[in-house]
């Protein structure tokens, strides 16, 4: 295969990369569908990219690649710079995010994005936003930064900013324009799949579905991702808000519906303790709203109100309990309805179980849908959780650096398990954690199921760790993220105490720095209410439940956890998953065929021996 055919951006492919642009290929040329497993390494990115590029040279397609993360960009912005430099091409590409992180008004990043929708709305139609104002197609300076940033293509959202801001334009609609010139244009995943946004878009670009290729990246992360874009939660906080919002802007009409709606949510959960739940049925809470005023007069009457609102400040705790008014009788199957009790607080949730309402359509619409990841085993799974058609190509690949860099581990001898756990285990876990952290030449992770147990287990694991611990906390900034990895990083010798879910678990690149990955219990959801719908759901729909409901969620997350340690071909480091239950064959048929899986309580002589080796 000639490189310059393909427009590949390096001189030479890697390992199997050759054969994942072939498969990529023959998909585009036979319009398939792909789901492609492949580990960190491969270089996913320019392997799909630059096959796609090359196949729409002579056709009116758009490439869309889409991300789980703004930070995942960048990588895909150096690709198509180092492609259209080598190859001397002069398309197009443009990175758009969400319009919220793209405002220039103060404040805005901190709105919830149904607010901020709202209030950019509301701005747009009064004339109040000058940036907006300044970017009709005919304004000099839209046109100005329009120009140099097509000049510079392709170049990072934050540098559209930069440039929009100079010229007191809109980011965002600089980037809509830019998209419409564009052949290739990196997103996140709701451009496409979340319909309103995703119908704005193609009419003010001119784009068609059934002429996007979508390379959807990390793709392990969609059907979480989709099935919370379709969920809504109402809690009694959020009514109390609004009653206070009505107050102060003299929506005195909508006071009492709104102390009748939360009356509501008390009768629901009359009987209940704490953490209890229970399920509510679609018809039985309209029913009693509607004793309260017309159901869908009450959601206009707090939508106008919740406008109003947001003329005057940024955020609408009225527009919330609209919205949900608004989407609680949509959907039938694969949603569930319930109210919970928290911390004195009442949830009434209408909660989506089924991703592939979000996806499906999208994918049999799209000329073509790549979906890749190193953590999409097994690939029948995703095709089924996403609604792929049953001919979609499913491929494995294994990991392209060498085995003899990577040491993986089972070590049956504790376990997270809530029925079995007891100080004695957390004492047992916080030792052999230590004894591999002291035995590794450099800086390991731990990863725990909960916060709860990462700090029971330090309490024995940080007295006998001879290295710095740093802690994982939650809700970090973004700076906060960042600054904790730089200390850890300079450190080297070290060991992060975190969280399989956490801010840590997926998505960062150690190079160099991580020398072992210890992996604590099985990350399995709560089996509460929502968790039990689900895994029922998918035993109706796939006969599948407990694998795709409840065991496999975990698994990827494990995956993703050890995926930290070894991100080039000169890593070398250990994998270790603590916990007895790894052994059973029903957890340990998940791990890829290639990793050579060890179980052993021999793990020190084994750690040392494989350090020891040159």
């Amino acid at each position: 295969m000639n490189l310059e055919d393909i427009y590949f951006p390096h001189e030479e492919m890697r390992p199997i990369q050759d054969e994942l642009v072939e498969k990529v290929l023959f998909a585009l040329k036979n319009k398939k569908n792909l789901i492609i497993h492949a580990p960190t390494g491969l270089g996913k990115t320019a392997a799909t990219i630059a096959p796609a590029l090359a196949f729409t040279k002579t056709k009116d397609l758009t490439i869309f690649f889409l991300t789980s993360r703004h930070t995942q960009h960048k990588i895909v912005v150096d690709t198509l710079r180092k492609i259209k430099k080598k190859h001397s091409l002069k398309f197009i590409a443009s990175s758009v995010i969400g319009k919220k992180w793209m405002c220039l008004m103060p404040n805005t990043a901190s709105m919830r994005s149904s607010d901020f929708a709202e209030f950019c709305k509301v701005l747009r139609k009064d004339d109040k936003c000058g940036f907006y104002l300044n970017s009709r197609p005919n304004k000099i300076n839209f046109k100005k930064a329009l120009e140099e940033i097509e000049a510079l293509s392709p170049i990072s959202t934050e540098q559209v900013i930069e440039i929009s801001e100079k010229s007191e334009v809109c980011p965002y609609e600089v980037a809509i324009k830019l998209a419409s010139k564009s052949k290739v244009i990196i997103c996140d995943y709701n451009l496409l799949f979340n319909p309103s946004i995703r119908e704005n878009f193609f009419s003010k670009t001119n784009k068609e579905l059934a002429n996007s290729i979508l390379i959807i990246d990390e793709g392990h992360n969609l059907p979480a991702r989709m099935s919370e874009l379709l969920t809504q939660r109402l809690s009694g906080r959020v009514i109390q808000r609004a009653i206070k919002e009505a107050k102060k802007f003299d929506f005195e009409e909508l006071i009492m519906p709104l102390f009748e709606l939360n009356a509501v949510l008390t009768r629901f959960s009359e009987s209940m303790k704490d953490s209890d739940e229970k399920l509510v049925s679609k018809e039985r809470f309209m029913s009693e709203v509607n004793k309260i005023k017309n159901y869908a007069e009450l959601v206009e009457d707090f939508t106008l109100a919740g406008d109003a609102v947001l003329e005057e400040q940024k955020r609408s705790a009225l527009t919330s309990v609209a919205s949900f008014l608004d989407t609680w009788p949509n959907g039938d199957i694969g949603f569930c309805r319930s109210i919970a009790k928290k911390d004195e607080n009442i949830l009434l949730n209408h909660r989506c179980l089924d991703p592939s309402l979000s996806t499906k359509d999208v994918i049999d619409s799209a000329y073509c849908a790549i979906l890749m990841s190193g953590t999409l085993s097994p690939a029948k799974m995703y095709a089924d959780l996403l609604g792929f058609p049953e001919d979609t190509l499913k491929l494995e690949f294994p990991s392209p650096f060498p085995e003899k860099n990577r040491l993986t581990m089972i070590i049956p001898k504790t376990t997270t398990k809530f029925t079995q756990r007891s100080d004695a285990q957390f004492r047992a876990i916080g030792s052999i954690c230590s004894k591999i952290a002291n035995s590794i030449p450099g800086n390991s992770a731990v990863y725990f199921p909960s916060y709860y147990l990462r700090d029971e287990v330090a309490k024995s694991l940080e007295p006998a760790c001879e290295k710095t611990i740093f802690y994982e906390q939650p809700k970090l900034t973004k700076q906060e993220k960042q600054d904790l990895l730089n200390r850890f990083t300079k450190n080297r010798n070290a060991v992060l105490l975190g969280v399989a879910a956490g801010s840590f678990g997926e998505g960062i690149d150690l190079p160099g720095v991580l020398k072992c990955v210890i992996v604590v219990g099985l990350p399995l959801d709560r089996p509460d209410l929502e968790t039990k719908e689900l895994i029922k759901y998918y035993d109706q729909k796939f006969a599948k439940g407990w694998d795709y409901g409840y065991v496999m969620p975990a698994l990827t997350r494990t995956m993703q956890n050890a995926g930290r340690c070894i991100r080039s071909d000169k890593d070398k480091g250990v994998l270790v998953f603590l916990d007895q239950r790894y052994t059973m064959p029903s957890y340990f048929k998940c791990f890829p065929s290639d990793w050579k899986l060890r179980i052993t309580l021999d793990y020190l002589r084994k750690i040392d021996e494989f350090f020891q080796k040159a």
